[in-house]
């Protein structure tokens, strides 16, 4: 039996996950309806006290869907620049915490050719030479690129807040609001489903919760919100912002079998809000699903006799 009262990583391993992001979008002018998926292969290769070492590959990134055009080119933007990150090598924190890139001088070596790429599609665009620009702050800084590789959405999405920490717990987290236009304070709680440690390969649920500290303030909303203040009547009373998550993670390996992560800041219910779902799946858990919806529906498919048929659920 494992005596440990918090959730880790504790066997290599290596799956593959699908992230799907739905997001709904209403800035006042238009509403914004998009879906993106994202394949990761994900490599555990070794487990030491104080870090894990993993691979993380992108295998694939596309826009599934969208009702305006912006979304595909911002998009196609986003990929690019992705590119420098689509093969990370890296130690990583018992918590998700990027500790060190072991390939960083692979991920710099790239930022050339991607560079030399986007320029001859700029066309006089004001944003994108930003952005080179801004790149060119990030890879001439290795503090700068491990920022930027622990901002990659696999990380928020597979540890969260709950991974090498005590559950259940409740604390205060500082970070930006959904439209991530201004600092926020948030209080955040998590609760599991077994009182740790279990025994066996048992499967955790862990729910988090976390909300703003309230009330927001005057200061907060003028930040936040000041390129709509001259279009709409904002009340910081009326502002509704919640951040909700639920994971399912095999205790024993510490694997993450499913994670589902729902945000919602609405300043007005029909002019102005932010609404986004992400899931992401590992293959192992789709799998496990289709093998047993198969069971079931052999079950159901079954004639009626004395014997009962007990199948095995994972759950």
């Amino acid at each position: 039996m494992i005596n440990d009262k918090r959730i880790k990583i504790r066997q290599p391993f290596r799956d593959q996950y699908t992230l799907s992001i739905d997001a709904e979008v209403n800035a006042i002018e238009s509403t914004i309806l998009s879906t993106v998926e994202i394949r990761y292969d994900f490599q555990v290769l070794s487990i030491r006290e104080d870090f894990v070492e993993v691979r993380l590959l992108v295998l694939e990134s596309k826009v599934v869907k969208a009702n305006n055009p912006m979304v595909k080119e911002v998009a196609q933007v986003s990929q690019v620049f992705g590119r420098m990150y689509n093969e990370l090598h890296l130690q990583i924190a018992p918590s998700g915490k990027v500790l060190k890139v072991l390939n960083t001088d692979f991920i710099l070596s790239k930022w050339a050719e991607t560079k030399a790429e986007i320029q001859k599609h700029i066309s006089g665009n004001a944003e994108l030479e930003q952005a080179i620009t801004l790149h060119d702050e990030i890879f001439n800084n290795a503090d700068k690129v491990m920022i930027a590789v622990q901002a990659n959405e696999f990380f928020a999405m597979y540890f969260g807040h709950v991974y090498d920490t005590d559950l259940r717990a409740a604390k205060k987290i500082f970070g930006t609001n959904i439209f991530n236009t201004a600092n926020l304070e948030w209080n955040l709680k998590s609760e599991c489903n077994s009182t740790l440690p279990v025994q066996g390969k048992e499967t955790l649920i862990v729910n988090t919760k976390a909300y703003p500290q309230l009330p927001l303030s005057d200061g907060f909303c003028n930040a936040a919100y000041h390129q709509f203040k001259d279009k709409i009547k904002i009340d910081p009373v009326q502002i509704k912002m919640i951040q909700d998550e639920e994971r399912l993670v095999e205790y024993e390996s510490g694997r993450l079998r499913r994670s589902d992560v729902s945000k919602m800041e609405e300043v007005n219910p029909e002019k102005l809000y932010h609404k986004f779902k992400f899931t992401m799946v590992s293959d192992g858990e789709k799998q496990t699903l289709e093998k047993n919806k198969h069971t079931e529906n052999e079950t159901k498919a079954a004639p009626e006799n004395d014997e009962k048929i007990y199948g095995v659920r994972w759950s």
